[in-house]
Formats: structure tokens, C-alpha cells, sequence
């Protein structure tokens, strides 16, 4: 077996995780936010720009020396005020997620710290749904 194939879930496992999210978390985000405006709930980024990411945080760590490579993915949500002039103006108050180079042994040691490179940048500003 691939180290893949030990990551992979069947479509019926990922709609299971999907609905125990619907069922609980983003019920008591929603239970505070107007009908109308739910907050995010899938998050895409364009396939090409990802692998671009990947591909440059990978050379950005093997040049720190970082044998055992990884993506954090962080959640987080826009402010209702100044952000980057990149944000979407629509996208404000909601949440989102962003991913940052990971340091997977400093990770393992140190679970409470955030262990990517602190020079290495994060990727933001995919698409959100809602309210896209």
C-alpha cells in the first residue's frame, strides 16, 4: 500500500465528515449569523496555483534544511474592516482557511506552536462558499 492509499477516503466517509460538520460545528457558527448569510463552508483554490505553492514552499524548506515537509491548514476569518486590498470585498466577516509551510518534526514536538518557517509566506485568497 501507498502512503497515498493509507490518506484516501471513500466518497461515503468524506460525506459522513461533512455531515457531522453540517450537524454540529457549522450549526453553532450559523446559530449567530443571519439566515440569509451563513458563513463559508467549502473553500477552492485553482488547482495550478496550489501545485505552485506546494512546489515553492517545498524549495523554500529543503533550503532551511527541513527533512519532514507539511501543509498547515489554519482557519480563519476576515475582518469586517481593513484586510489586503486582494480581499473581495464580499468575503468580509467570513470564515476562511489559509495554508502555511509546516515543519512536521518541530510540529510533533511542539503541538501548541505553530511550526512553519516564518519567512516561507502562507496562500489565502481562494473562492468561498458561501457566498460564492
Amino acid at each position: 500500500m501507498s502512503e497515498l492509499e493509507k490518506h484516501l477516503i471513500p466518497k461515503e466517509e468524506s460525506d459522513l465528515l461533512a455531515t457531522e460538520y453540517d450537524k454540529t460545528n457549522y450549526a453553532a457558527i450559523n446559530a449567530k449569523r443571519s439566515p440569509e448569510k451563513p458563513d463559508s463552508k467549502y473553500y477552492t483554490y485553482d488547482l495550478e496555483i496550489l501545485q505552485e505553492y506546494i512546489n515553492m514552499i517545498r524549495e523554500g524548506m529543503e533550503k532551511r534544511g527541513i527533512k519532514n515537509k507539511g501543509i498547515r491548514i489554519t482557519l480563519g476569518k476576515y475582518p469586517e474592516d481593513q484586510f489586503d486590498p486582494r480581499l473581495n470585498p464580499l468575503y468580509k466577516g467570513y470564515q476562511t482557511i489559509f495554508f502555511s509551510a509546516e515543519d512536521m518534526d518541530a510540529a510533533k514536538e511542539n503541538s501548541e506552536k505553530v511550526s512553519n518557517p516564518e519567512d516561507l509566506p502562507g496562500l489565502n485568497f481562494g473562492q468561498l462558499y458561501p457566498p460564492y
